[in-house]
């Protein structure tokens, strides 16, 4: 078992923050952990005070124990406190090896956090003994595999879609007949750098910057390809569910949160997207030339990938997602899989060693250094993870960076 741990943090207007409850922590440490999530949430955020009718979610680094925390503070009714309000936090940490799992169940941590908070508000001050269905829920945050939340009950346009859809057969094309059954649902990084041998890398890119890849093709083609396409985001929890997108032609690559969803990529057989356009499918290249004419498209997205003719469309190429391609070329799918996750991993820890460096007053020839250590296009994919998890902070970074006069543009 790794280490894992739940604390939960009340602010005092004299005492300043202290632990209500602590599972899976020492006492010393439960107690710094309250100090330092209060603390750090306030200097990750460009703002003098917590807006108090929000959610205030970071990732707040505990390197030295080595730790990981997904920190939330959130305000309850409380006439006893200043102003009414009474600041708690819920502070859920994992051992600095999991990491990835961290963020791959902030969705699930985030809604459960807030399914507390919830309860919580009907108790208003937890300084007494809290109730054993808290601390059931707050001990649950401990085992990230098992936390379950039905996302789809709050994100109506899923629900409406899954009405509309009726469930067909996949018919594969003869060139992929070959591919075992288990490739076909677990995807194939030989198929997809055989049929798209130039530009995968500006897929990658659009991947990591939660923007959207449209693909077209044939269905059997457009299966394996998302199937594939599903790994460059192991920080994620992605979905490839064939029958949640408007159209029976169609089918859709997307994670989810408690606030919403997040299409990654959306693939469209070939005769439904021409047919959209208004083109002849019968010429490959009629949608490139489409394209070229014609810079807004009935369908949002900075890249795709024309599966018919084996092509990427559009796209920016990264340096460090070429690093990546490269890397995972002539390997096996496991070894590739690895692969990724070490190239993931390291991102997620350029993200937190760039928090720490932030949490006191930055030193500006700390953050040059941190800049002159990055593969070039690696900090605006490191600003696309702290935008998701530590919103609050990327004003404190532009504001950092004009300060000491830094490059604003390695940001995006």
């Amino acid at each position: 078992m790794q280490k894992r741990g739940v604390c939960l943090v009340r602010f005092d207007d004299k005492m300043g923050p202290g632990c209500v409850y602590h599972q899976g922590l020492d006492n010393n440490f439960a107690q710094k952990v309250c100090v330092k999530s209060h603390l750090s949430t306030m200097s990750l955020t460009s703002s003098q005070t917590l807006p108090e009718d929000e959610f205030i979610e970071s990732v707040i680094p505990f390197l030295d124990e080595g730790y990981i925390a997904y920190s939330t503070f959130f305000f309850v009714e409380d006439e006893s406190a200043r102003g009414g309000k009474r600041t708690l936090g819920i502070v859920t940490l994992v051992d600095r090896t999991e990491q990835m799992n961290l963020f791959k169940s902030i969705p699930e941590i985030s809604a459960t956090v807030k399914e507390i908070a919830s309860d919580l508000s009907l108790n208003c001050d937890p300084n007494g003994e809290i109730t054993s269905l808290i601390k059931d829920k707050l001990n649950q945050l401990m085992s990230l595999e098992s936390l379950k939340v039905d996302f789809d009950s709050t994100i109506d346009s899923v629900e409406l879609i899954k009405k509309r859809i009726v469930e067909k057969k996949i018919a594969l094309p003869q060139e992929i007949k070959d591919l075992s059954m288990s490739s076909i649902l677990e995807g194939s990084f030989e198929y997809i750098l055989t049929r798209i041998p130039d530009g995968l890398d500006r897929v990658i890119h659009a991947l990591l910057k939660n923007e959207n890849v449209l693909v077209f093709g044939q269905k059997g083609e457009i299966a394996l390809t998302l199937a594939t396409l599903r790994w460059f985001l192991p920080h994620k929890k992605v979905y490839n569910d064939l029958w949640t997108v408007p159209l029976l032609d169609a089918e859709a690559l997307f994670s989810r949160s408690s606030d919403g969803t997040t299409l990654h990529a959306l693939g469209i057989q070939s005769d439904s997207f021409y047919e959209i356009l208004q083109l002849d499918n019968a010429d490959n290249d009629a949608f490139e030339t489409y394209y070229s004419q014609n810079s807004n498209l009935p369908i949002d997205s900075k890249i795709m990938i024309n599966l018919d003719g084996g092509r990427v469309i559009g796209g920016i190429t990264n340096r460090f997602c070429l690093k990546l391609l490269e890397a995972i070329k002539n390997q096996s799918f496991d070894n590739a899989l690895n692969i990724i996750n070490e190239h993931i991993d390291y991102l997620l820890g350029r993200v937190n060693d760039l928090i720490v460096l932030l949490l006191t007053e930055p030193d500006k020839h700390k953050l040059e250094q941190f800049i002159n250590d990055s593969i070039e296009g690696e900090i605006s994919l490191i600003m696309t993870i702290i935008n998701e998890t530590n919103s609050s902070l990327m004003d404190k970074i532009i504001i950092t960076f004009s300060t000491y006069q830094l490059p604003i543009d390695v940001l995006f």
